[in-house]
């Protein structure tokens, strides 16, 4: 999982919670390091993962700020709606309404063995849940909403879950290779096949880290930033629709400096940013296009308290406001402007904007949140 706080901003139920992710541009471990990740649509609860991509959830009311209610450690799937955890044991599930925190149901799915919860699809119907014994790798898919087992299946190997389809039919698996590197695979749960076919345009075995990874809420793209080595970020796009994956180059830097990058995806699912403070580079990606369309720069700064990455786009798509520790930095989407760095005054854990886009809420990673004028980067007091 990443080892940083994995932020996840659920506005009308949106949510980026991705599972680990792998890249055949390159590859690494996955889920090996991570930064935070945003996305935006209004339902006022910003997720604060504390503890990594994994473990527990707390949710924060973004209108007062307070927290609402907090769940143990799970997935939740990228639309926000439904939030998983494992039981005591690993032989079944929990699944809740990520919304208000309540159980929908309890499944012993599994009773026995220890069965690892690994991945959900983004409209949370889907769950799949991965077993590893000796060489093989046994898979048990779940349909959240008949409530039952409809799918296992074994491979000979090693393999994790990096994404399940929303319709269910279709897995994407990362391969450990006994080579050291690994792959992106498709298993097609209709034909019961393992794809020969390795998804990403350039196809080799993989060499880089996993850093941050956001969702698209319609289940339709996967984005994970990866660093490979000699400070070489890139950005690979998974099309969960199509099945197919491209790796778009970012500016690269000093290897220590590319650790500040982090993720946000536009509302309306067409623009990624990727912004560094270290670096001082907002690059924006067109998806339509899989590439990067434009590289701004800004002046750089040292960072206080470095390492917690975190971005969030406004829901207009005009403003991107984005962190790598506990200074904060505004960028005009429109005038391709950055400003401040604005001090949050301790390390930042979790941002989200008002539904009317007028404040930002902040999370510190002491336990208080503060408002901000969106618009001027001041306090907001009552």
């Amino acid at each position: 999982m990443f080892r940083s706080a994995l932020i996840v901003l659920a506005l009308a139920g949106v949510a980026a919670v991705p599972s680990a992710q792998a890249c055949d541009c390159g590859g690494c471990p996955p889920v090996s390091c991570g930064t935070t990740s945003s996305t935006a649509d209004g339902s006022g609860l910003l997720f604060v993962r504390p503890t990594g991509q994994r473990g527990p959830l707390r949710a924060f009311d973004v209108a007062s700020g307070r927290q609402r209610f907090s769940l143990p450690s799970g997935i939740a799937s990228a639309d926000g709606r439904r939030y998983f955890a494992p039981l005591a044991g690993y032989a079944g599930l929990r699944a809740y309404d990520a919304r208000t925190g309540k159980v929908l149901f309890t499944s012993r799915v599994i009773r026995r063995g220890r069965w690892f919860l690994n991945g959900v699809s983004a409209n949370g119907r889907n769950v799949a849940l991965e077993q590893t014994k000796g060489r093989m790798t046994r898979f048990t898919m779940f349909n959240a909403s008949r409530r039952a087992v409809y799918r296992t299946f074994s491979l000979h190997g090693w393999y994790d879950v990096d994404a399940v389809s929303n319709d269910g039919r279709r897995v994407f698996l990362i391969q450990y290779l006994n080579s050291g590197g690994y792959l992106i695979r498709l298993f097609d749960l209709d034909r019961r096949v393992l794809t020969a076919r390795r998804l990403t345009d350039k196809g080799a075995p993989m060499n880089g880290t996993a850093w941050d990874a956001v969702a698209a809420p319609d289940g339709h793209r996967l984005m994970t930033l990866y660093l490979r080595g000699k400070g070489v970020p890139e950005v690979h796009t998974l099309d969960l629709v199509r099945g197919t994956a491209v790796c778009i180059d970012l500016p690269s830097g000093d290897p220590l400096l590319v650790q500040q990058y982090t993720l946000a995806l536009s509302a309306n699912g067409d623009t990624l940013y990727a912004a560094n403070p270290a670096l001082g580079v907002v690059a924006t990606v067109d998806l339509s296009r899989q590439r990067v369309v434009r590289v701004d720069h800004f002046p750089t700064r040292a960072e206080t308290a470095p390492l917690a990455p975190n971005a969030v786009v406004s829901h207009d798509g005009r403003t991107l406001y984005f962190t790598a520790g506990q200074s904060l930095y505004a960028f005009d989407a429109a005038y391709h402007v950055v400003r401040g760095a604005y001090d949050a005054g301790a390390p930042i854990g979790g941002l989200a904007f008002s539904p009317d886009d007028r404040r930002l809420v902040v999370v510190r990673r002491d336990g208080k949140v503060v408002r901000l004028n969106a618009a001027t980067g001041k306090a907001v007091v009552g």
